[in-house]
């Protein structure tokens, strides 16, 4: 009888714990504890090169709204016990959300790998960059410690100093596509300039203005009444005069202040800056030797006449005018088709139980 009792409460021990052990790892592939491994584990390799699942997990979050949103807009769906699990007309939220997140990672190992073939970056894996992290984190503090300057953030998270990553390698690539450029001499660059010039290298368009100005602030440089409506006068003499014919220049001599500048040129595609000025926006709607009306703009009364116009998209910006903006787009492009191509042609192999396991 000792002995039963013995073996049914070891069997029951066995029960509790192994019912214990079931909740704890359903609770470990569920919400937000899906997986709680070493730094070693891998969700995929691209041509060799981990993919922890620390930086899967950081693409799902990245992802997560936008595949909500996508959801709710193109199918209508609501937020549930069963949103991600449910299939809206053949599309399931859960397997979109870990392809595009497994995209976003090869996607961003291949920008890494492109800089460590460079000899850029010497570590790419996940490991290394947390004891860089580290590393940037302790040096940080040291210089606060010790007074010295630190630009940027006193210490970074995963997230900034991914970015900061980013950043500073890829303008390490881009700079030695930019000298790898120039050393081939301008005829690639030219070839881009006739290749693209359609789409980037148009006129945005002008007005070239001749303009008459004159202040009508007081020495507190707030608006004098008095002083407004005296060089209102004057201009509507100038204004009467320039439609008899006289000469603008002539004109200007007599009823512009001194100093002031008599020729200006508008930008037409600068629509954010010409919405604050109403110089540029009347400017913006004159025919060639039409004048406007006297405009206020900036404590000062102008009269414009337009001399030169030029429509948007009429007429080619020139190589030379462009030429730094043609080797900024030129190695911008070469980049992209290097990381497109890599990305492609990447060897993926993926860690499926791992990826397969991921839940919400």
């Amino acid at each position: 009888m000792f002995k039963e009792r013995i073996l049914h409460s070891n069997h029951r021990r066995i029960l509790i714990i192994f019912s214990l052990l079931t909740v704890m790892v359903t609770a470990a592939f569920s919400g937000g504890a899906w997986w709680k491994g070493n730094e070693e584990d891998v969700i995929a390799t691209v041509n060799g090169s981990p993919i922890h699942v620390e930086e899967f997990q950081r693409a799902i979050r990245l992802n997560k709204s936008a595949i909500m949103n996508y959801f709710r807009d193109q199918h209508h769906a609501d937020q549930s016990e069963t949103f991600w699990t449910t299939s809206f007309d053949g599309e399931i939220p859960i397997e979109m959300l870990k392809k595009k997140a497994l995209d976003d990672c090869v996607r961003l190992k291949a920008r890494l790998l492109q800089a460590k073939d460079l000899g850029i970056l010497q570590d790419i894996s996940y490991p290394g960059f947390l004891r860089q992290l580290q590393q940037e984190n302790h040096r940080r503090a040291q210089a606060i410690k010790n007074r010295q300057v630190v630009y940027g953030p006193e210490r970074y998270d995963e997230d900034t100093y991914l970015e900061y990553l980013l950043t500073n390698s890829t303008l390490a690539v881009k700079q030695h596509l930019q000298q790898n450029a120039l050393k081939q001499g301008e005829s690639s660059l030219r070839l881009f300039y006739e290749e693209h010039k359609d789409q980037r290298y148009r006129t945005r368009g002008y007005v070239t203005v001749q303009r008459i100005s004159s202040t009508i602030l007081d020495s507190n440089h707030q608006i004098d009444p008095a002083l407004e409506q005296k060089v209102k006068r004057l201009f509507e003499e100038a204004h009467a005069r320039l439609l008899s014919g006289a000469s603008f220049e002539d004109v200007a001599a007599a009823y512009a202040a001194p100093g002031t500048e008599l020729e200006l040129t508008i930008d037409l595609g600068d629509e954010r800056r010409n919405a604050r000025s109403p110089v540029a926006q009347a400017a913006a709607k004159l025919s060639v030797q039409e004048m406007s009306q006297i405009i206020e703009d900036n404590g000062s009364l102008h009269l414009l006449k337009c001399i030169e116009r030029v429509e948007p998209d009429s007429a080619y910006l020139a190589y030379e005018q462009v030429k730094d903006q043609v080797l900024q787009d030129y190695v911008n492009g070469e980049y992209e088709t290097r990381i497109r191509e890599m990305t492609a042609s990447a060897q993926v192999v993926r860690h499926d139980k791992l990826y397969q396991s991921f839940q919400m």
